[in-house]
C-alpha cells in the first residue's frame, strides 16, 4: 500500500492545571456521539451504499436517468463525507481509513497517475471483491472515483465510449467506500469498542478515562478541522488575488463539489459543537454565541457562492467573498483555541501542518 503523507498533524491537547471555567457536561461523550458522530457516519455509510447501487445499475443499463442518479448519489456521498472528515480521531484515523476514503491533498498527482495506469492495464484482479482494499490508498476513495467519473474523458463526460472496465472500477471504488464507511459506523456504534469508551469514559479505559479527555478530543477536532478548511482547502486555491488563484488545487473541483463540501464541513462543525451542550458562567457566555456566529457566517458565505470554484476564482467579487470566508474561519479557530479551549480547561500545544 502506498505510504501516504500525514498532512495534518494532530493538535496536541493537554489538560490545564488551573481551574476549569465551564466544566464539560457529565455526559459529553454520549451527547457528541448520539447528537452528531453516530448519525453523521451512518449517513455516510448509507449514501455510499446508494452510490454503489446507482453505479452498478448505470453500468448495467446505461441511460441519462442512470447517469443523473450517479451524479446525485456522488454529490450526496461527498456532502456526507464533509460532515465526517473533521472527526479526525479514533476510528477515522485507524487502519488508514481517512486516506482510504479521501486521499487528498495530493500535490504530486499520485492518484491520477495510479488510476490511469490501472485503467490502461485493465487488470481484472484489481476488481475482485475486496481486492482494492489491499491496493494503494490513492486508488480506493472518492477522489479516484471523481476522476473516473468527471475527468476528460470521464464516464459521465463521454458515456458513449467503451468504458466497461472503468465502470467496473468505479463500482468497485464505491463498494470500497461503502465498506470503509460501514466500518466507521460499526466502530462508533454502542456495540463498538470505540463507541463504548467514548460515550462512557472510565478510569480503566484504554482510550478515555474522563469527560475532560473527551472534551480535549472535541476541541482538537474543531481546531484542526477549522485549520484544515482554511489553510489546506481554501488559502492555497485563492492565492493572493483572483489572478493568482489556482482552482485546480481545490478538492473535488472536477465535480463542482468544492464549495458545497466546504460549506457542509463548516455546518457539520457547528452541529458537532451544538451537540456538546456546553454551559458557561455568565461572564463567558459570549463564547457560545461567538463560536456559533462565526461558523454560521462562514457557512453562509460559502453557500451563497454557488458557482464552481473554477468560475469563482476568475471573478474578483466572488474571490473577495471566499477570502472573507477564510478570515471568518480564522476568527472561529482563534475563538476555539484562545477562549473555548481554556474555558473547558484544555490547552492546545500546537496545531500544525506536517509534511513528513
Amino acid at each position: 500500500m502506498l505510504k501516504t503523507k500525514r498532512w495534518l498533524c494532530a493538535a496536541v491537547v493537554a489538560l490545564a492545571a488551573g481551574p476549569v471555567s465551564a466544566a464539560p457536561p457529565a455526559d459529553l461523550g454520549q451527547r457528541l456521539a448520539d447528537g452528531y458522530a453516530r448519525p453523521a457516519v451512518a449517513r455516510l455509510a448509507e449514501q455510499a451504499s446508494r452510490l454503489e447501487q446507482a453505479l452498478a445499475a448505470w453500468c448495467r443499463d446505461g441511460g441519462q436517468a442512470g447517469a443523473q442518479a450517479v451524479r446525485q448519489a456522488f454529490g450526496d456521498t461527498t456532502l456526507a463525507w464533509a460532515g465526517v472528515e473533521f472527526l479526525r480521531f479514533g476510528p477515522l484515523v485507524q487502519g488508514n481509513r481517512y486516506e482510504r476514503l479521501v486521499f487528498w491533498p495530493d500535490t504530486r498527482g499520485v492518484m491520477q497517475r495510479q488510476v490511469r495506469t490501472l485503467l490502461a492495464s485493465a487488470d481484472p484482479a484489481a476488481l475482485a471483491p475486496g481486492a482494492l482494499a489491499s491496493r494503494s490508498v490513492a486508488l480506493q476513495g472518492l477522489p479516484a472515483l471523481e476522476y473516473v467519473l468527471y475527468d476528460e474523458p470521464g464516464l459521465l463526460q463521454s458515456p458513449g465510449g467503451d468504458h466497461a472496465y472503468a465502470c467496473r472500477y468505479a463500482t468497485a471504488v464505491a463498494a470500497n467506500v461503502a465498506g470503509v464507511s460501514g466500518e466507521l459506523r460499526q466502530a462508533w456504534s454502542p456495540q463498538g469498542d470505540y463507541g463504548r469508551q467514548f460515550t462512557v469514559p472510565a478510569a480503566g479505559n484504554d482510550l478515555y478515562r474522563s469527560q475532560q479527555e473527551v472534551a480535549a478530543e472535541a476541541v482538537k477536532a474543531l481546531s484542526t478541522g477549522l485549520q484544515f478548511a482554511r489553510d489546506i482547502k481554501l488559502v492555497p486555491v485563492l492565492g493572493d488575488s483572483a489572478q493568482a488563484a489556482r482552482p485546480k488545487r481545490a478538492a473535488f473541483w472536477r465535480s463542482g463539489m468544492t464549495l458545497p463540501m466546504l460549506a457542509a464541513s463548516v455546518q457539520g462543525m457547528r452541529a458537532f459543537y451544538d451537540a456538546g451542550g456546553y454551559r458557561y458562567p455568565d461572564d463567558l457566555a459570549w463564547i457560545d454565541a461567538a463560536v456559533r456566529g462565526e461558523l454560521d457566517r462562514a457557512a453562509a458565505v460559502l453557500r451563497e457562492t454557488r458557482a464552481p470554484v473554477q468560475q469563482v476564482t476568475a471573478d474578483a467579487d466572488a474571490w473577495q467573498r471566499l477570502a472573507l470566508a477564510g478570515l471568518i474561519l480564522k476568527n472561529a479557530k482563534d475563538i476555539v483555541d484562545q477562549n473555548f479551549a481554556p474555558a473547558l480547561g484544555v490547552v492546545i500545544g500546537f496545531n500544525a501542518l506536517d509534511g513528513d
